[in-house]
């Protein structure tokens, strides 16, 4: 396995034990992390803090014990990483269940992350979970 596909496989293993200290050493200081325009969320940003305190906000209250992401690597030629796993949330009020595949594009450098894109089969459905939910 690479340097580069053992960095985010750390950067997945830090999101399944929600731990933000192991999250924020796979990053640089201020990597690019794009996410689809269409989401409450969705944009380019310019540190990981942001985009983790963002991506908290609209799916903390959805997030319901530790599903493991079960996540896939592969590195490309050009030394990118991919990683496939599932995006999965819960409204237990309204009794609503998203599992969706996700796609994410990582660069890594100097052994961090500068670079990801998450590509959502479906962002307007993600979007829909988001304004339909019951911790709006």
């Amino acid at each position: 396995m690479s340097q580069r596909v053992e960095v985010v496989r750390r950067l997945f293993a830090a999101v399944e034990a929600r731990d933000p200290a192991a999250l924020l050493a796979c990053y640089a200081d201020r990597p690019e992390i794009h996410e689809a325009p269409s989401l409450p969320y969705g944009g380019v940003y310019r540190g990981p803090r942001e985009h983790a305190a963002a991506f908290t906000r609209a799916w903390g209250p959805y997030q319901v014990g530790r599903e493991p992401l079960g996540a896939s690597f592969a590195e490309t030629e050009d030394g990118r990483v991919v990683a496939v796993f599932r995006h999965r949330a819960v409204d237990e009020a309204r009794g609503a269940r998203l599992d969706e595949d996700e796609v994410g594009v990582y660069e890594v450098r100097g052994g961090v992350v500068v670079r990801s894109t998450m590509l959502h089969a479906d962002p307007e459905r993600l979007a829909r979970f988001l304004a339909q939910g019951s911790a709006r």
